[in-house]
């Protein structure tokens, strides 16, 4: 009996606050001036609630708009490293090509040096092996047999002589050059062309030599080229004499010469066949 009376109470509480509600929402319904002390004591109440969780969902809102943004703002970010990545390789191919196109350009005006006809193939390389050390007195180039390269080929810089070709591969090929301490080249003066003598290197990489009259008056700042003797072509530029000085004996005049070539950087170099000793 009891049990049956409590459940009457709690029906009447539900059917008087679904009758309020009813109230409130025909109240609200319409537009007054004027509120009501049931609907100003409903709104105290609901007020801060609705604060509460309008506050709540802004905060999620933003939250949720400060996590998309990031999002997004790390895919362009993502996007931009991506296309300066590209950017920067194109700009260091242009400038390789640009760079390339430079030295093959050097390269074709090398053969203005040589005082005599070229009718052979001139075949460019690139340096792609050295032996160890900062010095290029001894490297290898991209060509060789498959390319008509043979034993003694000429091998030029864009300003002067380089060395010679000793050992031929197929597709390769090793190169001496004038600062080699294996290595020799006749040379004359520029400045005047009876003033000649023989060049070599050695095992410091330094260009020194004598003059085959001593009496013959060498200073510095001659420029010497190559004399024609041997298997070098006449008039390619070799360098400058920096020192003149006396064979110990006194019987010879001796130099020390800077060569024209960077022989610590080399990338491209011209090849071309090798003179028969003789031919002018």
């Amino acid at each position: 009996m009891e049990r049956k009376t409590f459940k009457d109470k709690v029906a009447m509480i539900v059917t008087i606050v679904a009758i309020i509600l009813i109230i409130i929402i025909g109240f609200t319904s319409k537009q007054r001036d004027e509120l009501s002390v049931v609907e100003k004591w409903v709104g105290n109440i609901l007020s801060p609630a609705q604060r509460v969780v309008t506050v709540g969902a802004n905060t999620v809102g933003d939250g949720l708009s400060s996590i998309f943004n990031f999002s997004k703002i790390k895919r362009e970010n993502d996007l931009l490293k991506k296309e300066i990545e590209v950017l920067q390789q194109e700009v260091i191919d242009l400038r390789m090509s640009r760079d390339e196109l430079e030295e093959l350009r050097g390269l074709k005006f090398a053969l203005n040096y040589m005082e005599y006809e070229i009718t052979d193939g001139v075949t460019t390389a690139n340096v792609v092996a050295k032996s160890p050390g900062n010095w290029f007195d001894i490297f290898t180039i991209d060509v060789g047999e498959n390319h008509g390269i043979q034993k003694d080929s000429i091998v030029l810089a864009s300003n002067g002589l380089i060395g010679r070709v000793y050992e031929v591969g197929g597709n390769w090929s090793k190169v001496i050059s004038i600062i080699d301490n294996n290595s020799s080249v006749s040379f004359q003066v520029l400045r005047d062309r009876s003033y000649q003598g023989i060049v070599s290197g050695s095992i410091t990489n330094e260009l020194t030599g004598y003059l085959f009259d001593p009496m013959v008056e060498v200073v510095v700042g001659d420029k010497i080229i190559t004399s024609g003797l041997g298997i070098y072509p006449r008039g390619i530029m070799i360098g400058e004499v920096v020192e003149v000085g006396k064979s110990p004996d006194q019987l010879l005049k001796t130099i020390t010469v800077e060569p024209v070539v960077n022989f610590k950087k080399m990338n491209k170099v011209l090849v071309i066949a090798p003179r028969i000793i003789g031919d002018e």
